[in-house]
């Protein structure tokens, strides 16, 4: 049990690490450019755990009726549910984004999270934890080496401040999402 164990929660401890550092890389490289912009990063971080924590859900929730089905070797109903789930989770992507239109202008560009969080549960639910943490470290790096970047303006890249954090960020969070599919 305990290398079953291991191989499960490793990866995905590592890959809930990666995902923290976002704020920590964004909120190092920020507070370099104003006190005002850091309070701004501040302001946003409880709003994107939130939206985290409902796609964390989504994608548990299809997690967890996957592994039923796949344990029970019902495949077919399997792949019903990861169909349907990852429909579900892109409709939800699309009511925040357009919530975010509307309410919150730091929501936008969420959508992309949302479906990538959708594929980690799945590859979860498939025992493929290397897969979830392989495809967040590569957004994480990505943001690591942009966030600076984008943010002071180095190399051919035009100096973009808070708003290079912002971009960095979202390419960061896009790269997830291409990985897994």
């Amino acid at each position: 049990i305990l290398p079953l164990v291991l191989s499960m929660s490793l990866p995905m401890m590592l890959s809930m690490l990666v995902n923290s550092l976002y704020n920590i890389v964004d909120s190092y490289f920020v507070a370099q450019i104003s006190e005002q912009a850091m309070t701004a990063l501040s302001l946003v971080y409880p709003l994107q755990l939130l939206e985290t924590a409902i796609a964390v859900g989504f994608g548990i929730g299809i997690n967890a009726a996957a592994a039923f089905y796949l344990g029970a070797g019902e495949r077919k109903n399997a792949n019903d549910v990861v169909t349907s789930g990852t429909l579900l989770s892109i409709v939800h992507g699309i009511v925040l984004t357009l919530f975010s239109i509307g309410f919150a202008r730091y929501f936008v560009g969420m959508f992309t999270n949302v479906v990538a969080i959708t594929f980690e549960k799945i590859f979860q639910a498939e025992g493929r934890m290397k897969v979830s943490m392989i495809s967040m470290l590569c957004g994480c790096v990505v943001n690591i080496i942009l966030d600076p970047m984008l943010i002071f303006g180095i190399g051919f890249f035009p100096k973009m401040g808070i708003a290079g954090a912002a971009l960095a960020t979202g390419i960061g969070q896009v790269i997830p999402l291409v990985v897994y599919i």
